[in-house]
């Protein structure tokens, strides 16, 4: 599994799970079988109510030995509902995932509340609750700076819809100079439009090369790109095959090809 340092000091594993839409009892066991099947990236978040299940997933892998709570990098989110109280919001994540302390916890997206939701994080650092803290949904270098004029912690990680038809380069090469690494959700375009992205003329040619399918040519991509990358599944066939991609490399001209499909065409609007 390849690392990323963040610029907290900490290690981050490049390719997670996530777990959006999942409920807590398949959360549960989508995150027992990636850890089984060596993942070390979890991402949740408040709002997608699978917390307990999260924690119910990594409790088991650690009482059998799979791993142990210091292996396992977990992420969650401040949902924009907490945002009055992120304080709270943060312990009772901690509660319901059952740990200590999490490796990363985020601002879920821009609201109206920010400078407060992230002194709350600042905070949580200072208490020994997070270890890292970032943004999530803020895809500009304006809104980047608004949080940055008022940060004494920099953001280490910025969580953004991400994936072949929206790279978003400007922002991944702006933040480089802050240490702040760009995290992807939706890699594969995420539900109702794999198949447009997985269909891709490009991507099938490059995954027939490699003998490798299209998801593990764009997660390939990704990694190799430097960006962190959660494809989020509750299907053990497929969480086993989208971590089948550190035995291979693309080239420098598949890596071109790949970056020429770019269109700045995101399929959601928040």
């Amino acid at each position: 599994m390849w690392l990323v340092k963040l610029n907290s000091g900490y290690d981050m594993p490049m390719l997670g799970l996530g777990t959006w839409t999942q409920n807590n009892r398949t959360a549960a066991e989508s995150v027992y079988f990636a850890l089984k099947n060596g993942y070390r990236l979890i991402d949740t978040a408040r709002y997608y109510g699978n917390e307990k299940g999260v924690g119910e997933g990594i409790r088991r892998a650690i009482a059998e030995g799979v791993v142990k709570r210091e292996d396992v990098f977990i992420t969650s989110k401040i949902m924009p509902g907490n945002y009055n109280n992120a304080a709270a919001a943060i312990d009772a994540s901690l509660k319901d995932l059952g740990v200590a302390y999490l490796d990363l916890m985020l601002i879920h997206q821009p609201g109206s509340n920010d400078k407060a939701v992230y002194q709350a994080m600042e905070q949580g650092v200072k208490d020994g609750k997070l270890r890292s803290i970032g943004i999530s949904n803020y895809y500009t270098k304006q809104q980047v700076d608004e949080v940055l004029s008022y940060a004494t912690i920099i953001p280490a990680v910025i969580q953004n819809e991400n994936h072949i038809y929206y790279q978003n380069t400007v922002l991944q090469n702006y933040v480089k100079q802050f240490g702040t690494v760009i995290e992807c959700w939706y890699p594969f375009g995420g539900r109702g439009n794999t198949g447009e992205n997985f269909g891709n003329k490009t991507i099938a040619e490059i995954a027939k090369k490699h003998g490798k399918t299209p998801a593990q040519i764009i997660l390939r991509w990704q990694v190799q790109a430097g960006y962190v990358t959660v494809p989020g599944s509750a299907n053990p066939n497929h969480i086993a095959e989208n971590i089948k991609v550190f035995d291979f490399e693309l080239s420098q001209d598949e890596m071109k090809k790949i970056a020429g499909l770019n269109r700045q065409r995101r399929y959601e609007n928040w």
